[in-house]
């Protein structure tokens, strides 16, 4: 049995729109097992089919290797919610990569992995956080994905998940067609910033660099719980970002203690959103025998 442990992920980042994705100390675990024929188990049963997306990329990765994809028997143990931005999808993706590589003894290195997830995917700013873990720069060009890893560097987060979704095409459907060259000019400014606050740990300038122009302005409008979040961050004067395409939000601090007494404050005054602790992970995909 071949078992797969993949962390959800928060991809853009604010200013990082498509470029930038990173991965949370909160993971699903799928295991592999040999079977007569394809058996899919541990998610509703309408998810159970030759359809699945952990399955398709199993056989995605067999087919692309040039062999017959073997009868295989899919359990799924997650608690990472649906299209809220978490990334569900590419844990998928990442650990039926990962599973067939092992199970089927393909071969694959982790960059043949990524570029496989991304034809999948579409672009790598979730898979390659689900793949490597960390904080993970990635720019597409002439079809060759160009990545720079950051390591987590002691940053906490503090999950906001509303109770409703909203799609990837809705949100990209909101995306602005274009933008002034000095709103370009000042995204560009703010993602070095980001960049080096990360780095040296400078939460004061994570803070300020956290003020996207290109996506969150028009997401924003599709998720209500958004301006109570964007109010809190600014009154505790936290860096804040819708993650992925939403609903869900998060918060940064290198500060525990911070978040957690945000954590207390916003359950108290909206308590039908889920508010959960994790720490940015320094693991990507995990894999081992049994």
């Amino acid at each position: 049995m071949i078992t797969v442990r993949v962390p959800a992920t928060s991809a853009n980042c604010s200013i990082g729109f498509d470029t930038l994705g990173l991965a949370f100390d909160w993971r699903s675990t799928i295991t592999f097992d040999k079977s007569e024929t394809l058996k899919i188990t541990g998610c509703p049963d309408e998810f159970c089919t030759p359809d699945n997306l952990v399955y398709h990329a199993f056989d995605f990765a067999c087919k692309k290797s040039g062999i017959a994809t073997p009868p295989v028997h899919i359990d799924i143990d997650s608690d990472i919610p649906f299209a809220r931005g978490l990334g569900s999808s590419s844990q998928c993706v990442i650990a039926g990569l990962v599973g067939a590589n092992l199970f089927a003894a393909l071969g694959l290195d982790t960059d043949q992995l990524l570029e496989l997830a991304v034809e999948i995917e579409g672009h790598p700013d979730n898979v390659a956080p689900a793949l490597f873990g960390g904080l993970n720069v990635c720019v597409m060009e002439d079809g060759r994905i160009h990545r720079v890893q950051l390591e987590a560097r002691d940053w906490k987060a503090l999950v906001v998940i509303p109770g409703y979704e909203v799609s990837t095409p809705e949100a990209r459907k909101a995306l602005p067609e274009t933008v002034s060259l000095p709103d370009a000019a000042m995204q560009v400014g703010r993602a070095m910033l980001f960049e080096y606050a990360w780095v040296h740990q400078d939460e004061a300038q994570l803070y300020t660099s956290c003020k996207d122009i290109l996506h969150e302005p028009s997401r924003a409008k599709l998720i209500r719980d958004y301006p109570a979040m964007q109010e809190l961050s600014k009154t505790h004067q936290l860096p804040f970002w819708i993650s992925g395409s939403g609903s869900t939000m998060a918060f940064l601090s290198q500060d525990e203690a911070r978040l957690e007494e945000l954590k207390k404050e916003i359950e108290e005054k909206h308590p039908d959103l889920e508010v959960r602790l994790s720490r940015v992970s320094r693991l990507g995909a995990e894999a081992f025998y049994g």
